[in-house]
């Protein structure tokens, strides 16, 4: 079944944003030709993401359930999806039909663990289906990895949430040495060598998922340098010139809620980026006070603020030490600021110091959408320089934004290890990745 190529691109085009979705290898998949397609299992998308990128339609067997789900059911099946029945013995005719579409020169993809992944490995025990598709029928067995879909989809979140995914396939498993074995003997080895391929280059990206998610159920870490430097500068600025004791309450209550995050608030995900964001959420908020009390005034805070928010964004799919590392460069690039906006006030200053962090962390980086964001950074600090004014004086605000991006790149930020997951999250019966 052809998508068609509007609807097929739309899709393809949401994904790439929301997923970082990127697929390497498809060169192993056979331009002409019967073959079977295997991958791991760790979401509902794995039949969208397998296919997204391919120029041949693979029919995947999928979970019945899934057919009956408003608008994903109609989703796979315009991507040539059809449903098999996973429990014991109900799968015959999914099989029977496999076998037809194989026999008929068409890619068939088959996920032989039967279910989502409970772990982001595969399951210590694999269905044959797909070995003995391709051992019946001579058809190549091409194993795909997956990698990045357990923590955007895991089996135990209702909604997907923005992850970087990737799809790769591998060279492909001829199965013809394997038909003179015995059946048992030619299946049990098809589905090692199966195994092997995939969860070699499965292993990293499992260990980072799992490394994050003990490091979001963990305590939250004690204030860090920049959360602790943007109230101090804060009150070392407003209070000799205000005075006032109200003026001091911005600061006071990010380090109470710093003190609360520590002490009392339930740690997760969503606790962790908001703990993550803070500091610049701080200095954004109560810019425009301490600009103030310097005689200074900040143009256009909500444009700002929108410019940083925007930047910001493409750090929800970074590891987490980058987009730690770009807030603290960016709080420290704000009080840079302070200082260029006290030496050579101009309207478009603040503007062009972030824009300009911004874009050289990214790049220096290699962030996500960092051939996106360096440019369109840009243009945005050109226009609003070119709009605001300032001349010459700019070039102390640009040196600010600069000043902030070398502190991170001389002084790069580093999280806490996450113990107890490197080498100890293989479920059992899982055989090595690299094979051994």
């Amino acid at each position: 079944m052809r998508v068609r190529p509007v609807a097929y691109a739309l899709v393809e085009a949401v994904f790439r944003v929301v997923f970082t979705y990127d697929c390497l290898g498809e060169e192993h998949v056979p331009a002409s030709g019967p073959a079977v397609v295997a991958a791991n299992h760790p979401s509902y998308l794995d039949p969208i993401l397998i296919s997204l990128q391919m120029r041949r339609p693979i029919r995947f067997m999928a979970y019945h359930a899934l057919f009956k789900v408003p608008l994903l059911g109609r989703v796979l099946g315009a991507f040539g999806a059809f449903p098999v029945d996973t429990r014991p013995g109900r799968g015959r005719e999914a099989y029977a039909r496999a076998r037809v579409l194989v026999a008929a020169g068409e890619v068939v993809g088959i996920f032989p663990e039967g279910r989502r992944s409970r772990t982001g490995w595969m399951e210590p025990s694999l269905r044959e289906g797909a070995a003995r598709l391709a051992w019946e029928t001579g058809a190549p067995l091409v194993p795909a990895t997956i990698t990045g879909a357990f923590r955007a989809w895991p089996y135990f979140r209702a909604l997907p949430t923005p992850a970087r995914v990737r799809v790769k396939f591998h060279e492909p498993i001829d199965p013809a040495p394997f038909r003179a074995q015995p059946e048992d003997q030619a299946l049990a080895g098809l589905l090692a060598e199966l195994r092997r391929r995939v969860e070699r280059s499965l292993l990293p990206g499992v260990k980072a998922d799992l490394r994050t998610m003990v490091l979001y159920q963990g305590p939250a870490p004690r204030p860090r340098a920049h959360e602790l430097l943007a109230p101090a500068a804060y009150v070392a600025l407003v209070w000799p010139r205000l005075g006032a004791l109200a003026a001091l309450a911005p600061a006071l209550a990010y380090l109470l809620y710093l003190a609360l995050d520590v002490a009392a608030i339930p740690q997760s995900r969503m606790a962790k980026r908001v703990r993550n964001a803070s500091s610049l959420a701080f200095v954004l908020g109560t810019g425009p006070l301490l600009l103030r009390a310097l005689g200074v005034s900040l143009v256009a805070p909500a444009a700002l603020a929108a410019a940083v928010a925007a930047a910001s964004m493409p750090y929800l799919y970074e590891r987490g030490q980058v987009a730690v590392g770009f807030i603290r460069g960016a709080v420290l690039a704000a009080l840079f600021e302070v200082g260029a906006s006290w030496l050579a006030p101009a309207p478009a200053g603040p503007h062009l110091a972030l824009s300009v962090f911004a874009a050289a962390y990214a790049w220096d980086r290699g962030t996500v959408f960092w051939r996106y964001a360096v440019p369109a950074l840009a243009t945005y600090a050109a226009a609003v320089s070119g709009l605001l004014g300032g001349g010459p004086a700019l070039i102390v605000h640009a040196l600010a934004g600069l000043a902030g991006w070398l502190a991170t790149r001389q002084f790069p930020y580093h999280r806490p290890f996450a113990p107890g997951v490197i080498g100890a999250t293989r479920p059992a019966g899982s055989p090595p990745a690299d094979g051994r």
